[in-house]
């Protein structure tokens, strides 16, 4: 069973989601997701937009914890269709939602986009207006509009 695994550049927004224990030298942030799948899905879609469609290269290293995620956490619930939705808007290949391995990697791929572009806004703003400054550039994009 193929697993989604989390990209090293999430590093420091694990602290993000509620399931997650802040370990020394980590510094807490605003708990706004309930799950580390929640937060992959939510950063591959901030990934997605920023490339706006393009697919990311493949460079992306892993954490060692938390472990991978198996899919099938992520098909049994309200995260698959927006993995579903990046993967096939990205490929443009109706076949790709057969392909696990592929859903994953592009997950992956994106979040790992996601979570660096994340990272400099929190850079910029400070963890207190993270989440305004993400919900307001994804508010203010006018190409995206359907």
């Amino acid at each position: 069973m193929p697993n989604i695994r989390v990209p090293e550049s999430a590093k420091q927004l694990l602290p993000m989601c509620r399931k997650h224990d802040l370990l020394p030298g980590e510094n807490e942030l605003p708990q706004c997701f309930e799950t580390y799948a929640d937060l992959m899905v939510f950063a591959a879609a901030y990934g997605y937009s920023e490339l706006h469609g393009s697919i990311p290269k493949r460079k992306t290293k892993f954490l060692s914890t938390p472990n991978p995620i198996d899919f099938e956490i992520f098909k049994s619930d309200r995260r698959y269709p927006p993995i579903l939705l990046i993967a096939l808007a990205a490929s443009k290949d109706k076949d790709v939602v057969r392909d696990e391995s592929l859903l994953c990697k592009l997950t992956e791929d994106y979040a790992a986009v996601g979570f660096e572009k994340i990272i400099k806004i929190q850079a910029q703003n400070g963890a207190t207006s993270l989440i305004l400054q993400i919900a307001s550039s994804l508010a203010n994009q006018e190409d995206d509009k359907i």
